[in-house]
């Protein structure tokens, strides 16, 4: 059976621009004694400290939506450049230049094509900017989970946060994100309008390595059909 992925990009790109650090050690990662957290605020500066310091990287992703699980490679370079290569599902892609979004389905042989604007950026590219990031923190109310103290986190230390939205819209009602303590957003959790259950991981960070531009280009298949500002099924089986 084939699944429909809800608000497919916005869930996902949630969080894209940061990289989950369970696997290796951390070398950005900030002691606790250089730290002083004392309230929400402290931790929401240090994300967006963290974003600044970030001008691309690449990662390994692993996305579970409900019981369907996607993994592959991310790789994004500011300010809105982002390319998804899909391991599975085999040879999927999502590729954005920062002006036209493209979604490339192999098994339908469809290429989905988005103009971004200024409305459809807020929904697909919701922290892929530093403005992206301040309408998140507008948009969402942020508090402790369980402590303010970090807490265990694979071979770290994090920060858990409870996000729920201030004002009812498209979008995740409400949200678990894990940061460390150097202000990198680890791992995302929420449950999406119809109920499922979305995570997202990332691993094998490369930070800054200077990507160059044309990797965002995407050459439509001569074999794919192309579907304008339309959201497809987006499906593990062919």
């Amino acid at each position: 059976m084939k699944k429909t992925l809800p608000i497919l990009i916005s869930i996902f790109l949630c969080i894209f621009i940061h990289a989950r650090a369970q696997d290796t050690t951390p070398k950005d990662v900030i002691s606790p004694a250089e730290m002083d957290i004392v309230s929400v605020n402290d931790v929401k500066q240090k994300m967006s400290e963290m974003f600044e310091s970030i001008q691309d990287y690449t990662a390994d992703f692993e996305w579970i939506n409900g019981d369907v699980q996607y993994s592959g490679i991310i790789k994004y370079k500011k300010p809105d450049r982002i390319l998804l290569n899909f391991e599975e599902p085999q040879e999927q892609k999502i590729v954005s230049n920062g002006q036209m979004l493209y979604i490339y389905i192999p098994y339908l042989k469809v290429v989905v094509q988005q103009i971004l604007t200024e409305d459809t950026e807020s929904e697909i590219l919701m922290t892929g900017t530093e403005t992206g990031l301040s309408k998140l923190f507008d948009e969402y109310s942020f508090s402790f989970y369980d402590s303010s103290s970090p807490q265990p986190f694979g071979k770290t230390r994090a920060y858990h946060l409870r996000l729920a939205q201030k004002t009812p819209k498209v979008g995740f009602k409400k949200m678990d994100i894990w940061v460390a303590q150097n202000g990198l957003l680890l791992q995302s959790n929420g449950k999406s309008p119809n109920g499922v259950e979305v995570s997202l991981v990332f691993s094998n960070i490369e930070l800054n390595t200077e990507l160059p531009d044309y990797i965002f280009e995407f050459d439509v298949p001569a074999d794919a059909q192309i579907i304008r500002n339309i959201i497809v099924p987006f499906s593990s089986e062919r």
